[in-house]
């Protein structure tokens, strides 16, 4: 999780994104709810005040993570994923159009 944490934040920072919406898949969502079952989030992270074995709560707290990395003046679309999951097709395009859309309106003045 740090290592993708670290590497978040360094997409973050290029040039290439430092004006651009985010969108974060938080991906793998089948494996994490098996494993909250036998491991315990607090271990890892003692900041979590969530309870054991929730897996919603346990998705909760990791975009918190995630969501913290990201300046507030940036749009950031979080996304819960399961990689073999075809929507996924669908929630990037609607996320890409409301970007389009969004940076389309404040060009012209209207937010």
């Amino acid at each position: 999780m740090e290592e993708s944490k670290s590497l978040f934040r360094a997409i973050l920072s290029t040039s290439y994104f430092r004006s651009s919406s985010i969108i974060l898949f938080l991906n793998k969502q089948d494996l994490l709810e098996e494993k909250i079952m036998t491991s315990h989030l607090v271990d890892y992270y003692p900041e979590y005040e969530g309870p054991n074995q929730n897996a919603g709560s346990a998705k909760h707290f990791i975009r918190q993570m995630f969501e913290a990395l990201v300046d507030k003046n940036r749009k950031i679309y979080p996304h819960y994923t399961c990689a073999t999951d075809t929507r996924n097709f669908r929630v990037v395009f609607l996320a890409v159009q409301d970007t389009i859309m969004s940076h389309y309106l404040e060009s012209i003045g209207i937010n």
